[in-house]
């Protein structure tokens, strides 16, 4: 199969190497590039804006969004395509057996994405079927790894990429393009506004670096009588209660689990100082944590989201390890402190946050997956099998949803009216900015559909910046959160004091 991508002379960007690598290792096509001469040139603002970011934030000569020397791009030539993908700002015109358009908010090229991440945020990608007049595939982008606007452009078209691949490979959805928006260009004004406003970002987070831990995660705790949040769709109720944490470590990613009417908490517990995750645990009552909370889990890569059940009789847990590229099942072997490596159930994968759920006879695993580039909330990825320890298959869909806003699990499923639900972090306004609730609508090898419900972000009953985590056991209810934290211990203890 040979794949063929119109792009404009002026435009050829590192990221088209990853577009290839990628389609190439999924599908062992020939990818080849139609150049065009530009029906418009590179903006002057769009040139000043990465000028000006390249001295604000330094320059990164791997960037997806770095020129190309378009020696670099094997071209179409004579080659008959199977399918022509177009990321220009005119229009194909190509031949091929079907031809595809990439679209920013309805509008094509790559100034229709400069316009869009300048003037309202994250874009919604498409790759429209000019065949069919339908869309074959569609997303966004999650910005939580992204620098800048060309960090945020580099995320974008990293994600066009996995949609592109998605297509190639037959995965088509059949939606209605969104109206066409009319495109107003940058102006000199907004980009100077942006540059300066990305400075002063830049300098008062080195200021609040130098006084603040970055990142401080919390966990909130609290002992409910009915479903609790599931239920309420909100945050009232008892009250929650943090639970405490050493001043330079933070927890977050709770997992409660009962056995023999008593109360366990597991969580992820990172020092700042060596920024790698171990496993924590703590028993709880309705008075609060027993003793303080202890170690049981520990490798040389870093762990978090301890997913931790029951089953026969037996405790297991899978923590992300996906700096590891392995997702793995842990046994306690003497429950809740030693834990032992039991089974790999995916390896050479960047999966964060695997969550199992056992339904209609098979067993399912949710998780965002990545490819190196990108950010790390948008992609979820399904495998499936038939027993636990595997072998576990991949869904024919993967990523079967390309969306910052609900991709990334928050915690465990819940059945609630019949229905499946899953905890979802909502990313749009950064890493584990909100939490939502999807309704699981299909789900088989070869299909998939969810419905985002509600959303809660933090606020009076729940004080801090993000909230990405909610479980319950019992009566047992955690959830997490990201709150300002002095690395002085004095200020931190002041701090305390006065938010009492």
């Amino acid at each position: 199969m040979k794949i063929g991508i119109v792009v404009e002379t002026d435009r050829c960007r590192r990221w088209l190497l990853h577009l290839a690598e990628l389609i190439k290792t999924s599908q062992s096509a020939e990818v080849v590039y139609q150049l065009k001469e530009p029906s418009a040139s590179v903006s002057r603002e769009l040139k000043t804006a990465l000028q000006l970011e390249g001295r604000i934030l330094g320059t990164d000569p791997t960037s997806g969004m770095s020129d190309l020397d378009r020696s670099n791009l094997p071209q179409i030539g004579g080659k008959e395509t199977e399918l022509v993908f177009d990321l220009t700002a005119s229009g194909s015109g190509s031949t091929g057996s079907k031809t595809f358009e990439v679209r920013y908010n309805g509008v094509r090229g790559e100034e229709a994405l400069f316009a869009a991440l300048m003037t309202k945020g994250t874009p919604f990608i498409e790759i429209v079927d000019l065949q069919t007049g339908t869309v074959a595939a569609s997303g966004t982008a999650s910005f939580e790894a992204a620098k800048g606007l060309r960090g945020a452009m580099d995320a974008v078209f990293s994600r066009v990429a996995v949609l592109i691949k998605k297509v190639v490979e037959g995965s088509h959805a059949h939606g209605t393009p969104m109206k066409t928006e009319v495109s107003q260009a940058v102006t000199q004004k907004q980009v100077l506004s942006r540059m300066l406003r990305e400075a002063a970002v830049t300098l008062i987070r080195s200021v609040y670096r130098a006084f603040f831990f970055t990142s401080h995660w919390r966990v909130g705790w609290r002992f409910v009588d009915g479903e609790g949040v599931a239920g309420t769709r909100d945050l009232s109720g008892e009250p929650w209660h943090v639970l405490k944490s050493p001043h330079n470590t933070f927890f977050a990613d709770p997992f409660p689990i009962e056995k023999d009417g008593r109360f366990f908490l597991f969580f992820e517990a990172l020092p700042h100082d060596t920024q790698k995750g171990v496993i924590s645990m703590v028993e709880m009552t309705k008075d609060g944590p027993v003793g303080e909370a202890s170690t049981v889990l520990e490798e040389p890569w870093h762990l978090s989201y301890p997913f931790v059940f029951e089953r026969d009789g037996e405790f297991w847990m899978i923590p992300e390890s996906s700096t590891n590229k392995e997702v793995v099942l842990y046994r306690a072997a003497r429950f809740p402190g030693q834990w032992e490596r039991h089974t790999v159930l995916l390896s050479g994968v960047e999966a964060a946050d695997a969550t199992i759920i056992e339904y209609e006879g098979r067993f399912w695993m949710f998780a965002v997956t990545r490819n190196g580039v990108g950010g790390y909330s948008d992609c979820l990825s399904l495998y499936y099998a038939d027993d636990m320890f595997g072998p576990w298959q991949a869904h024919q869909k993967n990523p079967v949803l390309v969306d910052d806003r609900a991709a990334r699990p928050a915690g465990r499923f819940f059945s609630q009216g019949g229905d499946l639900w899953r905890p979802v972090q909502d990313c749009r306004n950064g890493y584990g900015a909100a939490l939502a609730f999807a309704r699981v609508d299909e789900l088989s090898p070869t299909t998939f559909q969810q419905s985002v419900h509600e959303t809660l972000t933090p606020g009076p009953l729940w004080p801090g910046r993000k909230l990405h985590t909610l479980n319950k056991v019992g009566d047992l209810e955690v959830i997490d959160g990201c709150t300002y934290h002095p690395k002085s211990e004095l200020a931190a203890k002041t701090k305390a004091f006065f938010n009492r």
